[in-house]
């Protein structure tokens, strides 16, 4: 019989699981005593008094009072109890607010290991400060495997020199792995029978390499490996004999691998910011089982989708030249790696709702598109490779081309009024048909009947009726003078001005400002 039993406390609102912990390994004889359990953190505050546990096992999201609030209070108040922290895969971010707290360690539920648990609570028992845990005075490292999937989820984590040496003797790291739960026609079901598959399969074609599982997350299965640099080659023969054996009991199988790293401190940084990314591409490689970080291109341009531009050619009613944007941006995309799924996909269909909203805002009939626009942004997010995305992008491109045709009259109204609206704005300038033919992608003889057959001026005379009008409004201040008032109005040959402008007004422009004042200072009279 042990005297010095490490009393724990159990917490968690889950009935099966406290159970399930309590009848995990005989306690007694490892040198524990389970002495009570709570629902709540609420109900273990009431429970330390009475039974005075060593260690607290609390689970972290609980009713009443979580795990994280318990933590500050027994830290603050119990300072000698020791914390291990149960969480879920996506219970991390609150996980991590608990050591800030002096939580000890955490375990996950998903991988709640008879061995491991026991090893944890064996390695916390012997540092209790003013306790001598008498069954285990050698104090058990922590489990390789847990060590693992502390460092990879980010937190700061030591293991002894020797036993790193020991598991991991080579110079070389990869990661491997794959998003399970992505995988066509894989549901909950079925990610334990599938994960069984790819346990045994890297067992029989990875034999000779030293590698471990990380449990980083229930929807991916990853492994390290560690390798001599110069086997690499041989490393990757391995690994596609894996996965050609892989892929033929499921063919979908995409793999991603990380590029090589030095030391088992760098995992958490390759993980986030080199392996998992690389998951956004598999869009790009519909016909391949793995893909390397090697073969995305380095320092790549990422130029940003001008929404401006893109927005600014659809009020212009430039609406071919705006989806020939969006289309040719895409392809660079793709075709550089510029942009992975998500982001791909995302501005996809920010460019449909910017092109609908837009057109509805100029009272296009966009009834029809805006029904459909979510049966749109679906089929989007389902596409399976860059392919179906660009096939779709054809579909969509003619859909508003249909649409356009159907409401051919009120299109040419609003790319007359477009027209005009621009020559009122810049009628200023060294204007020309080729000009704003250009600018509203118009051939230039097209451009000339256009005009003319959608408004009673043709280009060139309606351009100078404005220009003519500004002049008017501009001679009627007396101090500038009528040279500078031709060069204002767009015109850079004053005689020529003075021309066109007697042909509107049946006056030259000095004229015109001498009955301008001479009408003011008759009014002006007759007002006395």
């Amino acid at each position: 019989m042990f005297y010095n039993l490490c009393k724990i406390l159990i917490v968690d609102d889950e009935y099966l699981l406290r159970q399930g912990i309590k009848h995990l390994v005989d306690w007694n004889k490892e040198g524990f005593d389970i002495v009570g359990e709570a629902s709540n953190g609420k109900e273990a505050l009431e429970l330390i008094e009475k039974f005075k546990p060593h260690i607290i096992i609390s689970d972290v999201v609980m009713p009443v009072m979580d795990g994280v609030d318990l933590a500050k209070i027994i830290k603050t108040s119990y300072p000698e109890i020791q914390i291990v922290i149960l969480s879920s895969y996506s219970d991390f971010n609150y996980v991590k607010d608990t050591f800030k707290l002096g939580v000890n360690d955490y375990i996950l539920k998903p991988k709640l290991n008879p061995e491991e648990l026991v090893l944890l609570l064996k390695n916390i028992a012997n540092n209790i400060p003013n306790f001598t845990f008498s069954p285990s005075k050698n104090s058990a490292n922590l489990t390789i495997h847990h060590f693992l999937t502390k460092l990879i989820s980010g937190f700061d984590e030591e293991l002894d020199e020797k036993i790193i040496l020991n598991n991991f003797p080579y110079d070389s790291f990869l990661l491997l792995g794959d998003n399970i739960k992505n995988l066509t026609n894989i549901n909950s079901t079925k990610l334990v029978s599938l994960r069984s598959i790819l346990s045994n399969s890297a067992k029989d074609c990875l034999e000779g390499l030293i590698y471990y599982e990380i449990d980083v997350s229930s929807d991916l299965f990853l492994i390290i490996i560690n390798f001599e640099n110069e086997n690499y080659h041989k490393v990757l023969q391995q690994i596609n004999s894996m996965l050609l054996k892989i892929s033929k009991e499921i063919p979908q199988i995409f793999f991603v691998l990380s590029k090589t790293f030095s030391s088992l401190y760098e995992l958490e940084h390759i993980y986030t910011n080199n392996f998992k990314p690389l998951f956004g591409y598999k869009f790009y490689f519909e016909n391949k089982n793995i893909m390397s970080y090697e073969e995305l291109p380095k320092n790549k341009i990422k130029e940003k989708f001008d929404f401006k531009h893109y927005s600014e050619q659809i009020y212009m009613l430039n609406i071919d030249k705006a989806l020939n944007y969006l289309k040719e941006y895409m392809c660079s995309s793709i075709k550089n790696y510029n942009l992975n799924e998500f982001e791909l996909k995302t501005l996809f269909q920010d460019a449909l709702y910017n092109i609908i909203n837009i057109l509805d805002e100029l009272h296009f009939n966009m009834d029809e598109m805006n029904n459909s626009k979510i049966e749109y942004f679906r089929c989007i997010d389902e596409t399976k490779s860059t392919e179906e995305l660009l096939s779709l992008l054809d579909i969509i491109i003619r859909d508003i081309d249909e649409l356009l045709a159907n409401q051919q009259s009120r299109l040419n109204d609003h790319r007359i009024n477009k027209i005009i609206e621009y020559i009122s704005n810049h009628y200023a300038e060294q204007l020309s048909l080729k000009q704003v033919a250009d600018k509203f992608h118009f051939n230039y003889y097209y451009l000339s009947s256009y005009f003319s057959s959608h408004n009673k001026e043709g280009f060139s005379e309606y351009l100078n009726k404005i220009r003519v009008d500004k002049a008017a409004e501009l001679l009627r201040n007396e101090d500038i003078p009528v040279s500078e008032i031709s060069f204002m109005v767009g015109y850079s040959d004053h005689s020529y001005f003075c021309k066109v402008f007697k042909k509107f007004k049946k006056l030259t422009p000095s004229k015109f400002r001498k009955n301008v004042i001479d009408h003011k200072e008759g009014k002006s009279w007759l007002g006395l």
